[in-house]
C-alpha cells in the first residue's frame, strides 16, 4: 500500500501481474537469461511488481538510486548493460537524458500513472504489460547460480562497482533472516499481519532484500513510503500503526529529537531494527529513555555484498542484545576477525579488534565486469574483507567500531571521497583536493573537502557547493565544509593522508 495515494495491491494481484509481466518481458521485448532489467523507482506499490517480474523471467535487476543525476544514471545503465528502464513520470525527463547520452535505444516503461493519465510519446504503460494472462512459455527454470541483483556500491577507486548476488545468495540470506533466534515478524495467520513502513529506500539492498523481500514472504503488510518527510512520521504511525520499524541512524534521531513524537504514538510498535550505520552508545542509551524501554531496539550489519545481513542482535538469546553491539552471527555464517598490522590471515581472539572477515552462502560472486576489485575482497577459502574494524566478546557478540575502508556513510549511503576529488579537480580552479567523512549530528557523516587553488585563482566556498551540487545525489554534497588550503598531505606513495586532514 502507497502511504501517499492509498494505492494497493493484494499478494494474489502482485503474484499474478508480475507472472504477466514476466511474459511480456521475453516475449515482446526479447529479453533472454541474463539480460538486465533498470529500476528507477521511489518506494511504490508498482515496485515489487516489476521487480518480481523481472525475477521470474530469469533477468537481472539492477536499482538505481532517483536520486542520481542524468549523468550517475547514464554511467550505471552502461556498466550494468540496462536494456529496458522502469520509472516513473517524475523522472522520466532525467531517465530520457541518461539514454539519449548512451546513444542507444532503451525501452521506458511508466509505473504509477494515474487512471486516464496519457503516456508520453516512446513510453509504455506498466499496467497494460501486466493485463494478459501469464504464458508458462516464457516462465523459466532458474539456476540458483545465476546473477538475480546487480546493486551498485561504492569504492574507494571512486565509481560504484556492480554487485553480483545470485539467486542462491539472496535465497540463502532470506532463509538465514527469517531463522527461529532471530526473526523479528509475528507469524501472518488468520487476520493478523505485521504491518512495516518501507520509508528506507528500495534501490538500496536494506530496504530492497532485508525489508522488502523479507517480510514480503513472511505476508506482512507494507506500506510504501515514497518520500520520507519527518513531519508526516506521526501521521503514518497514527494512520497505519506499525508493529515493526527498520531504521538508519537519522530516523533514530528524528525519533528521539523531535519532542512531537512521544512513547504514545509508537505504542503499536513492538521493535525497531537499526542498521547501515552504526548507533553509539549515547543515542542508544537516550533512545531507550524516550521509549522507556518497552520497544525492543535492535542493530544489525551487513553489506552490500553479502546480500545484506552477515550480524543481528536478537533477544531471543542471552546476550543478544547489547548496547553498541551489532549481534550475533546469523546461521551457515563465519566470521573471524584478523590483524590490520600484518598479512596474517589467523583470527584473533576475544576482545582483539582487528579486520573484520565473513564466509557464507550469501556472500557475493563478485564484482559485474571488475575482477581485480573482486580478487581484492574475496580471499582463498572465500573468506570476504569486510573493511570494516571491530571485535567479539566473550559471549561472541561482535561490535563494529571503525572502517578501514574510506567510504563515507552518509544516511547509510556510501560516498566514495575519490568520485568528489576527481570532480573536484575537474574544476577549472583548483590545482588539487582531498574528502573526508567528518561527524554529522543527523547524517551520520559528511563530507568535508580541503581544497587547493590554482595559482591567481579565486572562489569562495559556496560556488564550489553549487558546483558539486549540480553534478552529484543530494547525499555526496559537501555539507561538511570546504577548508582553502596551501597543500594536501600525502605519503611517499601519492596517498592521501586522511587522518592528518581529519584531525587538522
Amino acid at each position: 500500500m502507497c502511504f501517499e495515494t492509498g494505492k494497493y495491491y493484494t499478494f494474489k494481484e502482485v503474484y499474478d501481474r508480475s507472472r504477466s509481466l514476466a511474459s511480456i518481458l521475453r516475449k515482446k521485448f526479447h529479453l533472454g537469461l541474463g539480460d538486465t532489467v533498470a529500476l528507477v523507482l521511489p518506494n511504490v506499490p508498482d515496485f515489487p511488481i516489476a521487480f518480481l517480474g523481472a525475477i521470474q523471467a530469469g533477468l537481472v535487476v539492477t536499482t538505481v538510486n532517483p536520486s542520481y543525476t542524468a549523468d550517475e544514471m547514464a554511467v550505471q545503465f552502461n556498466d550494468s548493460g540496462s536494456k529496458i528502464v522502469f520509472t516513473i513520470v517524475e523522472l522520466l525527463s532525467l531517465v530520457n537524458k541518461a539514454t539519449n547520452s548512451l546513444k542507444k535505444k532503451i525501452p521506458v516503461v511508466l509505473a504509477e500513472l494515474k487512471s486516464g493519465e496519457s503516456v508520453p510519446q516512446n513510453c509504455i504503460k506498466l499496467d497494460e504489460l501486466c493485463e494478459g494472462k501469464a504464458q508458462s512459455d516464457y516462465l523459466c527454470v532458474i539456476n540458483p547460480e545465476h546473477v538475480a541483483l546487480l546493486p551498485y556500491s561504492s569504492g574507494t577507486t571512486g565509481l560504484s562497482k556492480g554487485v553480483q548476488l545470485s539467486h542462491k545468495n539472496v535465497v540463502s540470506n532470506l532463509y538465514q533472516m527469517s531463522a527461529p533466534d532471530f526473526i523479528v515478524n509475528l507469524k501472518t495467520e488468520g487476520n493478523y499481519q505485521d504491518v512495516i513502513p518501507v520509508f528506507l529506500p528500495l534501490f538500496h539492498i536494506y530496504g530492497m532484500v532485508g525489508i522488502f523481500l523479507n517480510f514480503f514472504a513472511q505476508g506482512c503488510k507494507l506500506i510504501m513510503v515514497p518520500n520520507f518527510v519527518a513531519s508526516q512520521f506521526i501521521k503514518l504511525l497514527k494512520l497505519h500503526q506499525p508493529t515493526l520499524l527498520f531504521a538508519v541512524l537519522p530516523i533514530i534521531v528524528i525519533i528521539l529529537n523531535n519532542p512531537k513524537i512521544k512513547f504514545e504514538d509508537l505504542i503499536s510498535v513492538r521493535t525497531i531494527v537499526s542498521a547501515a550505520a552504526p548507533l553509539g552508545v549515547s543515542a542508544v542509551e537516550k533512545f531507550k529513555y524516550k521509549i522507556k524501554e518497552k520497544i525492543s531496539l535492535l542493530q544489525m550489519y551487513g553489506m552490500t555484498e553479502t546480500s545484506p545481513l552477515t550480524l543481528m542482535q536478537t533477544t531471543k538469546l542471552n546476550n543478544g542484545a547489547k548496547t553498541g553491539g551489532s549481534g550475533f552471527l546469523i546461521p551457515n555464517t563465519e566470521c573471524k576477525i584478523i590483524s590490520i598490522n600484518d598479512n596474517s590471515s589467523d583470527g584473533l581472539g576475544t576482545n582483539e579488534a582487528g579486520e573484520l572477515l565473513v564466509r557464507g552462502p550469501q556472500i557475493m560472486k563478485g564484482y559485474h565486469n571488475n575482477p581485480l576489485a573482486t580478487n581484492e575482497i574475496i580471499l582463498k577459502d572465500n573468506w570476504m574483507r569486510t573493511g570494516d574494524v571491530g571485535h567479539y566478546d566473550e559471549h561472541q557478540h561482535f561490535f563494529i567500531t571503525d572502517r578501514l575502508k574510506e567510504l563515507i556513510k552518509v544516511k547509510g549511503f556510501q560516498v566514495a571521497p575519490a568520485e568528489l576529488e576527481e570532480l573536484l579537480k575537474n574544476h577549472s580552479s583548483i590545482e588539487d583536493a582531498a574528502v573526508v567523512g567528518v561527524p554529522h549530528p543527523v547524517q551520520g557523516e559528511a563530507p568535508k573537502a580541503f581544497v587547493v587553488l590554482k595559482n591567481n585563482c579565486k572562489i569562495k566556498p559556496e560556488q564550489l557547493n553549487e558546483y558539486v551540487a549540480s553534478k552529484v545525489a543530494s547525499y555526496k554534497r559537501i555539507i561538511g565544509g570546504i577548508v582553502f588550503t596551501d597543500k594536501i598531505p600525502r605519503n611517499g606513495a601519492g596517498k592521501i593522508l586522511r587522518n592528518q586532514l581529519r584531525n587538522s
